[in-house]
């Protein structure tokens, strides 16, 4: 049985990545900046507009897919992704940043099911990767999952209007991740940032895989290649 497809729908794999990998991406913390932001509202912005946000409850960085500790680590984990999807090919990477006492929640399904092409589509198209840079759990906001969501349809729309998300916090559960630990799962699977009480931000490295048949059609669909693009 493939977890990914039939089973919970996720997957952890416990210090896969070295300690010296992590403290070197943690050591250049000072040069992510937002390129995408969510107040604690739900209000949404990018790029320059992120000034008019209120204030900051989660934000995305610009993409560190060409970070030499980001290439290691893809080496590391794509024998992972490519037991449960063999045609998968890195097609984004950043760092989402929980900002201290954020109460964020927004559950909903990733790339590419976010797209009305491919929102219903059952076959296993991508998967996500979510590297813990430090300790993570419930007390400072790991990743909520709600396990066999793949399973259902959720439209896309109504995860960006909040309609999933009672169900969601009933049903969701959020993996410990050690640091250096990988949390895997389908991208169909209803997932959200959850709320992070602590005093300090929380950072995590995403990176996501899709079947490498359907990267050029996602690039023309994804406005993150404005947004969230390599910028300097």
């Amino acid at each position: 049985m493939n977890e990914l497809i039939t089973g919970d729908g996720y997957i952890v794999v416990e210090k896969l990545i070295p300690g010296t990998l992590i403290d070197s991406i943690l050591a250049k913390q000072d040069t992510l900046h937002p390129v995408r932001a969510s107040s604690n509202t739900k209000k949404y912005a990018e790029r320059e507009d992120i000034k008019n946000l209120p204030n900051i409850s989660v934000w995305w960085s610009q993409m560190v897919m060409d970070w030499p500790e980001v290439i290691e680590i893809a080496k590391i984990i794509e024998p992972h992704i490519n037991a449960n999807l063999p045609e998968a090919v890195l097609y984004a990477s950043d760092i989402v940043v929980l900002e201290p006492n954020s109460k964020w929640i927004s559950p909903h399904i990733d790339t590419p099911h976010r797209f009305k092409a491919y929102n219903y589509n059952k076959n296993l198209l991508g998967i996500q990767a979510i590297v813990a840079l430090n300790d993570l759990d419930e007390s400072n906001g790991a990743t909520g999952v709600m396990p066999r969501s793949q399973l259902q349809d959720f439209n896309i729309n109504l995860c960006y209007q909040g309609l999933y998300n009672d169900m969601f916090m009933q049903k969701c559960v959020q993996p410990k991740l050690s640091k250096g630990s990988v949390l895997f799962y389908n991208c169909r699977l209803l997932h959200s940032s959850m709320p992070n009480p602590q005093d300090k931000a929380r950072p995590a490295l995403l990176l996501n895989y899709l079947t490498g048949s359907i990267i050029d059609d996602v690039k023309k669909l994804d406005n993150i290649w404005v947004s969230n693009g390599n910028d300097s």
